[in-house]
């Protein structure tokens, strides 16, 4: 799953060794006419900083470097690693003013702001906000006790149109991030975003099209899947001026355009024209222009590293509504099995509740589960009844265990870990050749069991239940001869061994 085994294939800018299919655009009249500002003709940048005004210059002087179908391979500047295989120890945190989100957001306000209120994406005001001033949010942070970030949204300043924020993706199941800023419409109703504008940080991509989302590492610029169609998307790759590699992708009822930057950094953004009817129009040419008239941004990659040993990552499973309504009978099903051999244990064990689940893994997909709740026959030391939960994993998405101390825990269904050590309260066993795993805790004479058992087969039963006392059969060691007991979910053991 990891195409990190083929660094050969990571750093080329084009498809295919073929000669590639005819540009939909003509990027030499782009060339000659330059950036035509339709609404607005004052300075593109305003105020933006320097770093972006030679990229907004270069664009009415824009030239062609390299032939068509050329594999082309164009390291970062300032790194002496591949930054591909290289990421960020975690999720983005903003927690002071953040001039690189500044910039961009008034770089696209201008440019493709234009083109989204004449290709009817956006309403003229959409893009009337101001941002709050400097008293205003020290005002709210004093007033709140937040950081720089959390008080812009108590003031609205976000989620607006074209507004960007930090942006965060987890790389190879979370053992290494990838980071940004993003923006779109702004309309939070939406299923999904007209449109889309990533800024990306150096590391953790790659500028070849491959299959799209945080489910591969490195993850791909632009997607060569058919996302917004029936059909694959057009490519075009071409080399400009500057260093630059501009990448487009035309889906036909939506584009896609990508510009990779010398610094290692990338600008990408999709539009949906008229996937679902909505007559918005947007051209290449028009959209490639604006793209190319985005500044190239220094950012903050001081945290940047390369990639050291990555764990293989399961194959998960894409989330669908559809899946939970079809696998409620067997959530039931399972659940009820389950609720007789405990019952067999402690008689009077009674199923208050059963349905499927599906837990996001963080890398793009969820793992599929039967989740259930229950009450014993009996009472503890204080009165009241010993209830407990009771989850199914079905095969796919988790590795056995809880990966203590290994390079990558991330994968492991387990966490046991704090601040990178295994917690004391976790202990590892194994009954009947399944590994098992248990935490306890408790306070005076109130005990909290955990227990996970890992079958063969691939599935695993989790059981948790709090109680007062010292209980007659309900031992730890009790409880998890019981747990390692319990017969199989119920599953089509043939359609998930394909995702082992």
């Amino acid at each position: 799953m990891n195409t990190h085994d083929d660094p050969g294939t990571l750093f080329r800018q084009t498809l295919t060794d073929d000669e590639p299919p005819p540009a939909r655009f003509d990027l030499d009249r782009i060339v000659r006419d330059g950036y035509r500002v339709r609404r607005r003709q004052r300075a593109l940048l305003g105020g933006a900083a320097t770093t972006g005004v030679a990229a907004v210059a270069a664009v009415l002087a824009l030239s062609l470097a390299g032939s068509p179908g050329e594999r082309r391979e164009t390291p970062a500047a300032g790194f002496d690693f591949h930054t591909a295989m290289a990421g960020y120890p975690g999720p983005v945190e903003y927690g002071e003013r953040d001039t690189a989100a500044d910039t961009l957001t008034d770089a696209a306000k201008e440019t493709l702001g234009a083109l989204a209120v004449d290709g009817g994406f956006l309403d003229p005001e959409a893009l009337a906000y101001e941002r709050p001033t400097e008293s205003e949010i020290e005002s709210a942070r004093d007033r709140h006790v937040l950081n720089y970030g959390e008080a812009l949204s108590e003031l609205g300043y976000t989620g607006l149109p074209l507004l960007f924020e930090p942006w965060s993706s987890p790389g190879n199941g979370g053992q290494v991030y990838l980071r940004g800023y993003a923006a779109g419409d702004g309309d939070e109703e939406a299923e999904r975003s007209a449109f889309t504008v990533e800024a990306l940080l150096p590391g953790g991509w790659t500028a070849d099209p491959g299959p799209a989302g945080a489910g591969v590492f490195p993850q791909h610029l632009v997607g060569d899947e058919a996302s917004w169609g029936d059909e694959a998307p057009v490519f075009t790759s071409d080399s400009v001026n500057g260093g630059r590699t501009l990448v487009t992708a035309d889906h036909g009822c939506a584009i896609e355009a990508a510009v990779v930057y010398p610094n290692g950094s990338a600008l990408r953004s999709a539009w949906d024209l008229d996937c679902e009817g909505q007559g918005r129009e947007l051209s290449m040419e028009d959209l490639v222009s604006a793209m190319l008239a985005m500044p190239e941004i220094d950012y903050d990659t001081s945290e940047l590293a390369p990639v050291g040993e990555l764990a293989e990552v399961p194959d998960g499973w894409i989330w669908d509504q559809a899946w939970e309504e079809s696998a409620a009978a067997d959530a039931q099903a399972s659940a009820e099995v389950a609720m007789e051999a405990l019952a067999d244990e402690h008689p009077g064990a009674q199923l208050q509740h059963a349905s499927p689940m599906q837990a996001d893994t963080g890398a793009g997909t969820v793992i599929r589960a039967y989740g259930a709740s229950g009450v014993h026959g009996f009472a503890d030391d204080e009165g009241y009844p010993v209830t407990f939960s009771l989850t199914y994993y079905l095969p796919g998405g988790w590795s056995e265990g809880c990966g203590a101390g290994a390079a990558s825990p991330e994968v492991y269904l387990v966490d046991c870990e704090e601040n990178g050590e295994k917690q004391e309260d976790w202990n590892e066993s194994e009954v009947d050749g399944r590994l098992v795993l248990t935490r306890t805790l408790g306070v005076g004479d109130s005990h909290s069991y955990f227990v996970y058992v890992f079958h063969p087969d691939g599935w695993a039963v989790e059981y948790d239940t709090s109680f007062a006392g010292e209980l007659d059969g309900y031992s730890l060691d009790e409880v998890i001869a019981m747990i390692a007991s319990l017969p199989a979910p119920v599953y089509d053991a043939e359609e998930y061994a394909q995702v082992d």
